[in-house]
């Protein structure tokens, strides 16, 4: 028997890009299974605002509100962990502040579900006014409870730190969704199972070609030095690279073949199509969009960030990219010619189960059924 059909509410965390065309593929989802997604709740902050595409492409209601933001270091290449912790401990009274309004607003849209895409105040507004509403949590971040997903010894004390945050933009959650580059097996105690990746219909529908160039994108405008640096080595070589930088124009060209265009999804999906290898900094939703067009990809962690170090462990381990500590691109290109396509078309196939696996799992949650135990589609590998 179909479900009934449900009113859904998103909050979605807008730092980066991935959290959004995650939302916006599971909107789709939902959508096209007669579920409606009413409105997304999400956080804002003067140096990080909701870009434009996102406003467009969602195609309903959105509120924001004050949310904390990560500092970053003076070169503009990495995060600053605890002047970030420290300013969101300053700006506590204002968060709290907002909660009555919020809630108000929330309780408006008689919601039966609400998806909440990593965003650290809607787990704090779940868990403060509970809405009697369930929750259910999405996010690449939750591998960090598996035994399987690899983190460096060294780095101990910032794991931790994402583990106690997971549990902070969850905890009301009915269900931990953790998004994987291949399949794993459930983390009961913590009500983790471990999901596909959400990508955008734009992506799924794409027919690559293999272009001249290379395609770069950068989480934070300082890399683009490093990229500059290594291009004036390999002038023949034509990269573009997006980046999100305000003061900067729609597109800058400081020296023949290198153009960076500022962050447009329609350009750059023509841009990833096209191009005959990607690199990044190693943000999870990136790297799941080139491995899907086939493209060989390398990523370059953000400095302190220990998460994006991790993603590109991951991502090597699954056969999907190569990791390296800065731009320097010239292995890379000698690596494109030999790539391996095998794990591609695995990696393919465990992507487009992503909505039969989604919809039965907050179909679930919705009814009250025990989800941790509800079988999934077989899977036939697991690296």
């Amino acid at each position: 028997m179909r479900a009934r059909p449900l009113r859904v509410v998103f909050f979605v965390q807008s730092e980066g890009r991935g959290h959004m065309t995650q939302a916006l593929a599971l909107k789709r989802i939902l959508e096209d299974a007669g579920h409606e997604v009413v409105a997304a709740f999400m956080g804002e902050n003067p140096l990080r605002t909701i870009p434009e595409f996102f406003r467009t492409a969602f195609a309903g209601p959105i509120h924001t509100y004050l949310a904390p933001v990560f500092v970053v270091d003076p070169e503009d290449k990495g995060v600053r962990p605890w002047d970030s912790l420290f300013q969101a401990l300053r700006r506590l009274p204002q968060y709290w502040r907002q909660g009555p309004d919020l809630d108000r607003l929330f309780r408006s849209y008689r919601p039966d579900l609400i998806v909440n895409f990593y965003d650290l105040i809607g787990g704090l507004y779940s868990a403060v006014f509970r809405p009697q509403v369930p929750v259910v949590a999405v996010g690449h971040h939750f591998l960090f409870h598996h035994k399987a997903f690899e983190t460096p010894r060294e780095r101990a004390f910032q794991v931790n730190m994402i583990k106690v945050n997971n549990l902070l933009t969850s905890l009301d959650a009915k269900l931990r969704l953790a998004l994987s580059f291949s399949p794993l097996p459930p983390v009961p105690y913590r009500r983790v199972r471990v999901v596909p990746p959400l990508l955008r219909k734009s992506i799924l529908d794409a027919e690559p070609t293999n272009g001249r160039h290379l395609l770069a994108y950068i989480l934070y405008p300082g890399y683009s030095d490093e990229l500059s640096k290594w291009h004036k080595t390999q002038s023949d070589v034509e990269l573009h690279c997006f980046w999100n930088k305000p003061d900067a124009p729609t597109t800058y060209s400081p020296s023949e073949g290198l153009t960076f265009h500022q962050l447009s999804s329609e350009n750059f999906l023509e841009f990833l199509t096209s191009c005959r290898g990607y690199t990044c900094t190693a943000g999870f939703e990136s790297v799941c969009e080139a491995a899907f067009l086939g493209k060989p990809v390398s990523v370059v962690p953000t400095k302190k960030h220990v998460e994006q170090l991790c993603n590109a462990l991951d991502a090597e381990r699954a056969g999907l990219a190569v990791w390296r500590e800065d731009f320097d691109l010239t292995e890379f290109l000698s690596l494109m010619d030999t790539w391996d396509h095998q794990a591609l078309d695995e990696y393919r196939d465990w992507v487009r189960s992503a909505p039969e696996t989604f919809l039965r799992l907050l179909e679930g949650v919705a009814a009250g059924k025990d989800v941790m135990q509800m079988p999934l589609a077989n899977r036939r590998w697991t690296r």
